[in-house]
């Protein structure tokens, strides 16, 4: 899913850059004010355990390539806020270091797996209830639609360069929304079973380290 150079509209890069920062930006806030202090060295080993997972590559039609986020892992460990920082920080190193993804697309590619798959993979499993969880369908339905929500991103924003430059940036729609979403689909599938069998590990050997999703109603109470 990283995109490289090249590939997109100028005025995409730009603004995925300004959504990028401001999201870091809320998440460092955030994470200072929410975080505990015990939880930092979970942060880094999420890191370091994500990067691993995130270096098998899958090349996909157009350009692109497929692969694991850990996007809800990451958020079941540390929170939707903190969650983007450790995915932030794995992309930036991948960007810099390996040549996943180029530089000046990494603010699209920060905010299609660090803020988008995060965000989504929090709202459902918020929606799942206030308890900690340990059922199957939360965790499995957050990791895929995460997935498949953050491949649909980057697909829409192939396409609409593409449209928008008259076919000098980006996919058509045609190569790029099939390709895109039909892999990531199935890399979805891997991606779920791996979310619910370390969440389940973790609810049987370490129950507290799980993040608490309570439904927006009992944070509002309190």
């Amino acid at each position: 899913m990283h995109i490289p150079d090249g590939l997109m509209l100028p005025l995409l890069l730009g603004i995925g850059w300004i959504i990028a920062i401001a999201a870091l930006a809320a998440a460092v806030r955030k994470t200072k004010q929410l975080l505990p202090d015990d939880k930092i060295p979970t942060m880094a080993v999420l890191a370091a355990g994500i990067f691993v997972a995130q270096m098998l590559n899958f090349p996909i039609a157009g350009g692109t390539s497929g692969h694991l986020i850990g996007a809800t892992i990451a958020t079941m460990l540390v929170g939707p806020w903190a969650a983007v920082l450790v995915m932030s920080i794995v992309i930036i190193i991948q960007g810099l270091m390996f040549g996943d993804g180029g530089i000046l697309s990494l603010g699209l590619n920060l905010t299609n797996m660090a803020v988008i798959g995060v965000f989504v993979s929090a709202m459902i499993l918020r929606a799942f209830g206030g308890v900690r969880l340990r059922s199957e369908i939360p965790v499995s339905s957050a990791a895929w639609l995460a997935m498949f929500t953050a491949a649909m991103a980057c697909a829409l924003e192939l396409s609409i360069s593409y449209a928008a430059s008259g076919g000098v940036y980006g996919i058509i729609w045609t190569i790029s929304v099939p390709a895109m979403l039909a892999s990531h689909a199935l890399i979805g599938i891997g991606e779920a079973v791996i979310s619910v069998a370390v969440t389940s590990y973790l609810s049987h050997v370490a129950p507290a380290m799980l993040y608490t999703f309570a439904p927006k109603k009992e944070v509002a109470a309190q």
